[in-house]
């Protein structure tokens, strides 16, 4: 019997087969690790441009006040300008800090990794999907993982919203399209998508975002998050490998009463 409890989980399109060259990641950026340097970089150079002009001119002997009679203050005068732009460029980029995004509580009920008791699942795609489950939940924010195969939830675990039973999630258009063309959909925000209505059935209040990845032409995986704009590139990338082994995995596996997708269906 599936185990359940009730708990408060605080805890871009991307194609169905990407490469790591093609999802950037901040993780792998040497700029984005080293933000606060590279900000601070303009206003550095402008006080190294002041400091520069101020020991020329007491090097060389020249007046240390700076006018336009000769070339070489001329120089001195655009100089000071162009560092004064860079310190006041450099003032403004450390004043911009990025908003970090809050982790929302998902009111729902957890439950292990439910599996549709009507459908004999290939051997070790149970386990694919226990591995693939644990392993979201522990590296990224990923807090719900449901797989529907042939338009019938055969998988299920995470946060479910309540008085909801496994296995009541359904495919909507948002989930036949990305069957249809074989690319994944991130919902960076999904309260801003008026198709969000799509996963209200099964996914609990709460949610902020979803990635709907193809698996085949008969399945969808599809992983919702607790923060808005939560799963990077990377992150979707990582899913989109899972859905491909999955896609191996359950090659030429039919599920019994299934209903297929809406547009995946019509084009058979």
């Amino acid at each position: 019997m599936t185990s359940h409890r009730m708990t408060r989980s605080v805890a871009a399109n991307a194609t169905s087969k990407p490469t790591q060259t093609e999802v950037p990641d901040v993780t792998y950026n040497f700029v984005a690790q080293n933000v606060d340097t590279f900000r601070a970089l303009p206003l550095y150079m402008g006080a190294l441009g002041i400091i520069g002009v101020i020991a020329n001119r007491i090097v060389s002997g020249a007046a240390p006040v700076v006018d336009a009679s000769s070339g070489a203050s001329r120089v001195d005068v655009l100089i000071i300008f162009l560092s004064a732009v860079l310190l006041l460029t450099g003032l403004q980029w450390l004043s911009l800090k990025p908003r970090d995004m809050p982790q929302e509580d998902m009111l729902g009920v957890e439950i292990e990794p439910w599996f549709d008791p009507g459908v004999k699942l290939p051997a070790g795609v149970a386990e694919e999907l226990r591995w693939a489950w644990e392993a979201l939940r522990g590296a990224t924010r990923v807090r719900s993982l449901v797989l529907l195969y042939d338009g019938r939830n055969i998988f299920h675990a995470g946060v479910i919203a309540p008085g909801v039973r496994p296995g009541g999630a359904a495919g909507g258009q948002i989930c036949s399209d990305a069957i249809a063309t074989g690319r994944g959909n991130y919902l960076a925000n999904l309260v801003l998508y008026p198709g969000r209505k799509e996963f209200m059935g099964y996914l609990p209040e709460g949610t902020q975002g979803v990635v709907v990845q193809p698996v085949g032409k008969s399945g969808v995986l599809i992983a919702a998050s607790d923060t808005v704009r939560g799963i990077s590139r990377l992150d979707q990338a990582w899913i989109s490998t899972i859905a491909d082994k999955l896609e191996v995995s359950i090659d030429g596996f039919k599920v019994s009463k299934g209903v297929g997708f809406g547009a995946a269906k019509e084009k058979k």
